[in-house]
């Protein structure tokens, strides 16, 4: 959950924020009818088109803190699929007790505690998000314990209605952990887990469990490097499963105040098509690479270019004369953001 710093002593902090990310993407394989094939963010082919764009309260007292924020974009119809898509205009809406030092109940529809990424792109090293972002939840909704042992280990509980699930499509609750210890203020170390039957009501149930870890480091003032690694186990049937896994490394260097260059190399296998269907069923084994420059000429404005590439050893991308086995496109986005 991401809250505003609380004020001091016993006032109570009340702040705001709005953002607003506008983006054009154009894929060399013109898919038809301006429709992108895995990936969220972009959403959209040869369109320009509003990413996400959102406004947000939120509350911050010693002993209580909440934040409720109303979303739009081409990201959240993507996104808050089924019964969730009544509710994709709604980003967060959660409030929190301190139980006593260092310990919060907060509740509510939340962001994930899964992943390095976050759906406020701006907030993201790269301009698109990676494929284990797209395919982890970006929010949920329940209630969470976190514990901040000491200034750098926390640990936080959570039961969920369900994998990015606002609407329980089940009779049965889900469970995630995360630790988060920063030994140094270089480095930060992560480790995120969901446990959960993710079938519809009538269905057999088939438990998912999911690993999620992830290391920031940051060597320099300019440098920052980031190790991602995900790992999912879930149940075909009796005494089967299937899995999934990713693996991925961004670095990211800031040529000067306003300019940053970021690189991504990532490997997505999802061979029992558990995430991701593709249209002619064949697995989902993907490797892509992007490179994206920013220019921050200030805290409130962004401009970014991004030219990613994705290839697979099976024709699974879409393209205007059939599937091809690789997709390349460009992707610029310019965002602005006010308040805390």
């Amino acid at each position: 959950i991401i809250i505003a710093p609380m004020a001091a002593g016993d006032s109570v902090d009340v702040s705001w924020s709005a953002s607003a990310d506008v983006f054009y993407s154009y894929s060399l394989n013109q898919p038809a009818a301006h429709e992108r094939a895995y990936t969220t963010q972009p959403a959209r082919n040869a369109e320009i088109g509003l990413m996400l764009g959102y406004v947000g309260l939120a509350v911050n007292g010693p002993d209580y803190r909440g934040r409720i924020a109303v979303q739009e974009g081409w990201f959240t119809r993507a996104n808050y699929l089924g019964s969730d898509s009544t509710w994709r205009w709604l980003q967060e809406a959660s409030a929190g007790l301190r139980i006593s030092n260092g310990l919060w109940l907060d509740a509510g529809v939340m962001f994930s505690h899964i992943g390095y990424e976050s759906m406020i792109g701006r907030d993201n090293l790269t301009l698109s998000r990676s494929f284990t972002a797209d395919y982890t939840p970006y929010y949920s909704t329940g209630a969470a314990v976190s514990w901040s042992i000491s200034e750098s280990v926390t640990v936080t509980g959570l039961v969920l209605n369900g994998w990015q699930q606002i609407v329980d499509i089940n009779d049965d609750v889900a469970f995630g952990t995360r630790l988060l210890v920063k030994p140094s203020a270089e480095l930060a170390l992560n480790w995120s887990t969901f446990v959960g039957n993710e079938q519809p009501r009538g269905l057999p149930s088939l438990v998912r469990f999911h690993n999620n870890l992830w290391a920031e480091w940051k060597p320099s003032a300019s440098w920052t490097l980031v190790l991602m690694g995900d790992y999912c186990m879930q149940e075909a049937g009796a005494d089967t499963s299937v899995q999934q896994w990713y693996a991925g490394v961004i670095a990211s260097h800031a040529l000067s105040d306003v300019f940053r260059l970021t690189a991504r190399a990532e490997h997505y296998s999802d061979p029992n098509n558990l995430f991701v269907a593709t249209p002619s069923g064949a697995p989902f084994e993907a490797t892509a690479a992007s490179v994206n420059l920013d220019y921050r000429p200030n805290a409130a404005f962004l401009v970014r270019c991004e030219v990613r590439t994705m290839r697979s050893a099976d024709n699974v991308f879409p393209s205007r004369s059939g599937l091809k086995s690789s997709d390349t496109y460009v992707t610029v986005s310019t965002s602005v953001a006010f308040g805390e």
